[in-house]
């Protein structure tokens, strides 16, 4: 279900924004909706990325939080030119179970 909601937007953007939906003879409401989706996923992503880099998320929790799963995930950090946040200690200690 589609809820409205209010956004305040400077008076240049809500020109250039209006003068591109017409150009490109979107519909206004599909287009934003489909932007901030996008765009929220987007920094969601990247903000739990940030996290798991810094080792405040585990892997799990960042696949978890994305709702992927850890192939998924690993796909994504060599998209993203980054590692696991995994230390020569924590393999060594997974050896050992």
């Amino acid at each position: 279900m589609l809820k409205p909601t209010t956004v305040r937007v400077t008076e240049e953007f809500l020109e250039e924004l209006s003068k591109f939906i017409k150009q490109m003879k979107l519909d206004r409401s599909a287009y934003l909706r489909q932007i901030l989706e996008r765009e929220f996923r987007e920094d969601k992503e990247e903000r739990l990325l940030v996290k798991y880099a810094k080792g405040e998320l585990s892997a799990e929790e960042v696949c978890a939080n994305l709702n992927i799963s850890l192939w998924d995930l690993l796909e994504l950090l060599k998209r993203k030119n980054m590692t696991l946040n995994v230390s020569l200690e924590d393999w060594l200690d997974a050896q050992n179970l």
